[in-house]
């Protein structure tokens, strides 16, 4: 059995069970707890410079909202919900406060790392995932996490406002951001966003 073999014993046996059992969806190594307009995602990110003999991979964990295709983004919607295609994208390591990613060698104890990856699954990264129940608990996550510095792309919260009809914050936001842009692209987008969204491009 090779290392990317064992990997794939783990994935199958510990990490699909533990999110199975709580409702998530599995399309190869990502996961997808799926609701009417928010969906949590979870991707197992291997490294690039894995070989035979060793295999490191870590958790990225994504809130998926169905709003934001049409609007930002301007190319169809998959048919399963992924990380990369989320907001609030989180590496698990940052949930755990662990910068260390799971390692596999032949030297590996792997029920020890099994049982690790348990923890940090049930004491970490589904705790947060379950945070998230509406675009509201998104929204005010985001809003935290901008007040920290820790910024996304900034015309996700303009649809987020707009998807729960708070037009007055999307159009004081959208006002804010296009004047803080700086290229003739970015504030084509914009505009474009702005009458996707049935808001108006203003000057200060």
């Amino acid at each position: 059995m090779t290392i990317q073999d064992v990997l794939k014993e783990v994935v199958k046996e510990t990490i699909a069970p533990l999110f199975k059992v709580e409702g998530f969806k599995k399309q190869g190594n990502n996961f997808a707890h799926v609701c009417s307009n928010i969906s949590a995602t979870v991707n197992i990110q291997s490294s690039k410079w894995n070989t035979q003999d060793e295999v490191e991979f870590f958790f990225n964990t994504g809130i998926y909202i169905e709003e934001l295709f049409g609007t930002v983004y301007l190319y169809p919607k998959p048919s399963f919900p992924m990380e990369i295609n989320s907001v609030l994208r989180i590496r698990g390591t940052e949930l755990t406060k662990n910068d260390s990613w799971y390692r596999l060698t032949i030297n590996t104890k792997v029920e020890q790392l099994k049982r690790m990856i348990m923890k940090d699954i049930t004491e970490y990264i589904l705790p947060h995932l379950r945070q998230f129940e509406s675009i509201n608990d998104v929204i005010k996550v985001m809003e935290l996490r901008e007040k920290d510095g820790i910024y996304e792309n900034p015309h996700y919260l303009t649809v987020l406002y707009c998807s729960i009809g708070d037009m007055e914050k999307a159009q004081a936001r959208m006002t804010r951001v296009f004047n803080e842009l700086k290229l003739n692209s970015q504030k084509e987008f914009a505009t474009g966003l702005a009458y996707r969204l049935g808001l108006q491009v203003q000057l200060r």
